[in-house]
């Protein structure tokens, strides 16, 4: 007769899909340089891993070298389609000269 002692096997991961990233591509401007004050355009396409639309409670910030330039922007009508995926932010620029980069933010969301 042999004994053999209780364990568990090392397992595997496994998800259920309820965690999903966010896939930004396309991301341009409408021009590539401004003065203080002038309204510049920021498209992208913006979808979730699986390819589907955002929901309309997600929200997204933008940032021109790690400050915010539009806060707290959710993804209704005005500003993403969610057929096509183009998210459409306007924004004023700021004061200060030089070469900045201008990219879109979010935190993690339970939605």
């Amino acid at each position: 007769m042999k004994t053999y002692l209780a364990g568990q096997s090392v397992g595997q991961p496994f998800d259920t899909g309820s965690t999903r990233t966010v896939a930004v591509t396309a991301e341009a401007l409408d021009v590539s340089s401004g003065f203080e004050g002038e309204t510049v355009v920021y498209t992208a396409t913006v979808k979730d891993d699986q390819g589907e639309a955002l929901p309309i409670a997600f929200v997204v910030d933008l940032l021109i070298n790690g400050t915010e330039i539009v806060s707290d922007q959710v993804l209704d009508a005005v500003v993403y389609d969610p057929i096509t995926f183009l998210l459409t932010l306007s924004w004023i620029v700021p004061a200060g000269e030089g070469s900045f980069t201008v990219k879109l933010s979010w935190d993690e969301q339970k939605i």
